[in-house]
C-alpha cells in the first residue's frame, strides 16, 4: 500500500550571516496511514524544521514530500495553500488560542477560513470538542480554561477540517506530568481510530507510547 508520506532524500540550508547551515541532511522515511511517528533528538537536531517542511509551512532546499504520491512542492503556490489548510493540523506546545473567541469559535476558526457554512462548522466543532472531552465548555474563553483543556481546544482545531495527517510540536512539552499524561492518551485514542500523527517530542516516555520513534542528530536520521 502507498504510504501516506513519503519524504525522499529531503534537505534544507539556511544563508547566515557566518555562511551556509545545512540544517537536514539526506532525510529519507515513509508514515504509512494511521500511524503515530515520535520524532527525537537533542535540542537544534532540526527536529521542528523538518515538521514545518511536512506541513508545507517551510519549504527543502532539495527533495521531495509527497502525500499519496503527489509531490506537494511541485503544486503552485494557491494550490499549495489549499492542501496546507485541508491537509495538515497542528498542534503547537504553545496553543496559540484567539483570546477574544470562546471554545467553539477557536476550533471551529479553520472551517470558516475555508468558506464552509457556519451551521456545518458549529455542528462539526460541537462534535469534535465533545469527544475530546470539552462538551461542557464551549463558552468559555481561553482565560477561562486550563492549560490542558487549552491544548484540548488546539487539539480539536487541528482536527476540525479531517486533515490526512496532524502534526504536533512538543503538544505537551508545557503542562504538568499528569496533565500532559491525559493529553498523549487523548492523542493515542483519536490514533486508535484512524488518525495519522507525526510528533516531536523530548518526552521518552511519551515516544515509547507511539508506534515508532524516528531518532535525528546532526541534522540525520540516525535509527
Amino acid at each position: 500500500m502507498e504510504p501516506l508520506i513519503s519524504v525522499k532524500d529531503l534537505n534544507k540550508t539556511f544563508t547566515t550571516p557566518g555562511g551556509a547551515l545545512r540544517v537536514l541532511k539526506d532525510i529519507t522515511f515513509d508514515v504509512p496511514r494511521g500511524e503515530m511517528v515520535a520524532l527525537m533528538g537533542p535540542s537544534g537536531v532540526g527536529k521542528s524544521t523538518l515538521l514545518h517542511i511536512l506541513g508545507t509551512l517551510d519549504k527543502p532546499s532539495s527533495g521531495n514530500v509527497f502525500y499519496e504520491g503527489q509531490d506537494v512542492f511541485a503544486l503552485k503556490e494557491d494550490a499549495l495553500c489549499l492542501f496546507r489548510s485541508r491537509s495538515v493540523g497542528y498542534v503547537f506546545q504553545f496553543h496559540h488560542l484567539l483570546p477574544e473567541f470562546n471554545t467553539l469559535e477557536n476550533a471551529m476558526m479553520p472551517a470558516l477560513i475555508s468558506g464552509t457554512n457556519r451551521d456545518e462548522a458549529v455542528k462539526r466543532a460541537s462534535q469534535i470538542l465533545s469527544g475530546v472531552g470539552l462538551s461542557g465548555r464551549l463558552t468559555h474563553k481561553p482565560g477561562e480554561l486550563s492549560g490542558g483543556e487549552q491544548q484540548r481546544v488546539a487539539v480539536a482545531r487541528a482536527l476540525m477540517l479531517d486533515p490526512k495527517v496532524v502534526l504536533a510540536d512538543e503538544p505537551t512539552g508545557n503542562l504538568d506530568t499528569q496533565t500532559g499524561e491525559e493529553l498523549f492518551q487523548l492523542l493515542k485514542d483519536l490514533n486508535k481510530k484512524g488518525t495519522t500523527f507525526i510528533i516531536v517530542t523530548h518526552n521518552e516516555t511519551l515516544a515509547a507510547g507511539c508506534g515508532r520513534i524516528i531518532r535525528m542528530r546532526d541534522g540525520m536520521i540516525i535509527a
